[in-house]
């Protein structure tokens, strides 16, 4: 058996999706900024100097209309490099004037070429695959499994006779790869709707002025999804001056106009707060000075981490709930102070009350006491645990499960909540999982589709209601069930094989973002993760968990199980 640790696995042990980890190194690299000189808005992370130029030809003559159309494109996909004066070349005046090329990316994955086809009146049309669309305000929408993209271009003759496009879709068509070297991926960090954590959204947006552009996407506010859920310090008529964002030694200065003030000094730390958290993200930004007109606004009000630190993982040993995996895991509750030598699926709450299951009843063992006693029951005790699921609690003392396969919250003292005109009433759900603030549920449905939503409290903190969903890119058919928060900005869940007998695949799905998949291990059932540092565990029916060490998954323990980290 593998050695075991009493610790979260070391660092460089932890489970690594190369796809994104590579990508999150790729988006978060930076050009070098002058130390000295005049103070000038920057361009960080904008254009490495030893990156590579992309240049495309202008319009070849009498070239005809696809002729036109594929150099059109190709000049769209290089227009980085020359602020697209060369793409607009293969336009007529009036097209040109009114074509917006950053209005939406059209993403395409790249791994088959463009079709471009003419059609007997002369119109062109383009097809690939769709990979997903980035709009104006930065929010990746991916598409959904076989989508394509299709884009209709209409040409006439110029007066010298000519080909020119006069009528195309707004934006560019960009395969991926090329999305990662002109756009950046960070995250917007907005406030819990108790001001008390940050909740990111990720967004991309060009490199060129990343700085000016993270602000203002602050400045925005979240998405739709999101919103209620969140809250900003931004006052509504916020906004940037002229001078932007200035960098200078690793500092940036945030020119707010006066108006951005929101007038407090709580008020005033928390939107640094929420600029500071955003903005040092950015490799060349180590602090943040943010002003409203001529007006310091201070310090940023110290909050938790985006990414914090959750502790080491619970489990069950020996009927007791334990911290830890290695020898000298430390005890959180004894089979005595549970009443039962059965329990299982044990969750700890951050006011420290324990929490685990006995056949269909959820325990609840309050910080303060010797005895657990019993806060839900559901069904009959004599058909087992099936009809309840691992339970996860949350910061604000309320206690998430499935019950029969619905959405279930209650308190320590068994007080349901109830979950107001939601669209999950009816729904059967197979797994779920909080996020790592506890103000986001990912949930996979038994059709095997994943969403979020947005959970929706009362001023002290009981869940009333779940926000709009948003789906996530395809999770890979019914049968499979596992799924948990890997990090605070991605989901991830268990693929089942294609073939009968085959390794299940773990998919990493960035919340706006790109999804990488790796191969799993033969019969697991299960996603373990601390959602913070995207440390990844596999639960097989046999009762062990397995770790990635390298390229090779592990045994961790069999002898600690029903492992689950507690959210902060």
């Amino acid at each position: 058996m593998a050695s075991v640790s009493d610790r979260k696995p070391a660092r460089r042990h932890l489970l690594q999706f190369g796809g994104v980890s590579a990508a999150a190194a790729l988006l978060g690299s930076c050009t070098a900024l002058p130390t000295s000189g005049e103070v000038h808005e920057s361009d960080v992370a904008a254009r490495d100097s030893s990156a590579l130029i992309q240049t495309a030809p202008g319009p070849a003559q009498d070239a005809t209309p696809e002729e036109i159309v594929r150099g059109f494109l190709r000049a769209a996909v290089a227009g980085f490099s020359d602020d697209f004066d060369t793409a607009r070349k293969f336009l007529s005046q009036g097209a040109a004037d009114q074509w917006s090329p950053l209005e939406v990316i059209e993403i395409y994955s790249g791994s088959t070429e463009r079709q471009i086809t003419v059609a007997s009146d002369g119109s062109v049309t383009v097809t690939a695959g769709s990979y997903g669309r980035l709009g104006s305000n930065g929010v990746m929408t991916p598409a959904r499994q076989d989508a394509l993209y299709e884009g209709a271009y209409s040409l006439a003759k110029n007066s010298t006779g000519q080909w020119r496009i006069v009528q195309l879709p707004d934006g560019i068509l960009l395969p991926y790869g090329r999305l990662t070297q002109h756009f950046a991926a960070h995250s917007l960090c907005f406030l819990s709707r108790d001001r008390s954590r940050f909740v990111p959204e990720l967004r991309w947006f060009p490199r060129t002025r990343l700085a000016r552009a993270l602000v203002e996407g602050l400045i925005g506010g979240p998405s739709p999804w999101l919103a209620s859920a969140t809250t900003s310090l931004m006052p509504r008529n916020a906004g940037l001056t002229k001078e932007g964002v200035s960098i200078e030694d690793q500092v940036a200065t945030v020119h707010l106009t006066s108006e951005s003030d929101p007038g407090s000094s709580q008020g005033r730390g928390l939107l640094v707060a929420q600029v500071e958290q955003t903005l040092t993200a950015v490799g060349e930004i180590s602090e943040v000075e943010v002003l409203a007109g001529a007006t310091s606004l201070g310090q940023a009000q110290d909050l938790p981490a985006l990414v914090p630190d959750v502790g080491g993982v619970i489990g069950m040993s020996g009927g007791a709930v334990v911290r830890g995996t290695g020898t000298t895991r430390s005890t959180l509750a004894t089979a005595q102070a549970l009443g039962v030598d059965d329990a299982r699926w044990p969750s700890l709450g951050a006011d420290g009350n324990v929490y685990a299951l006995s056949d269909s009843s959820l325990l609840c063992l309050p910080r303060d006491r010797s005895a657990a006693s019993v806060i839900l029951s559901v069904g009959d005790p004599s058909a087992g645990a099936g009809g309840l699921g691992a339970p996860v609690a949350d910061r604000h003392g309320w206690v998430w499960l499935l019950a029969e396969g619905y959405l279930t919250a209650v308190d320590a003292e068994g007080q349901r909540a109830v979950l107001e005109d939601s669209w999950v009433h009816g729904q059967e759900l197979v797994a779920f999982d909080l996020s790592v603030e506890s103000e986001r549920l990912a949930l996979r449905r038994s059709d095997g589709t994943v969403v979020l939503a947005a959970v929706l409290r009362d001023d002290s903190g009981r869940p009333v209601g779940l926000g709009d969903p948003l789906e996530l890119p395809p999770a890979g058919g019914g049968s499979s069930s596992g799924m948990a928060w890997c990090s605070p900005t991605a989901v991830g869940f268990l693929v089942e094989a294609e073939e009968e007998g085959g390794v299940p695949q773990v998919r990493l799905a960035q919340v706006g973002g790109s999804v990488t998949t790796m191969v799993g291990v033969s019969g697991v059932v299960s996603v373990i993760a601390d959602r913070s540092e995207e440390t990844v565990l596999l639960a097989d029916a046999r009762g062990q968990t397995w770790q990635r060490r390298g390229a090779t998954w592990r045994v961790l323990t069999e002898e600690v199980t029903d492992l689950a980290y507690a959210l902060p």
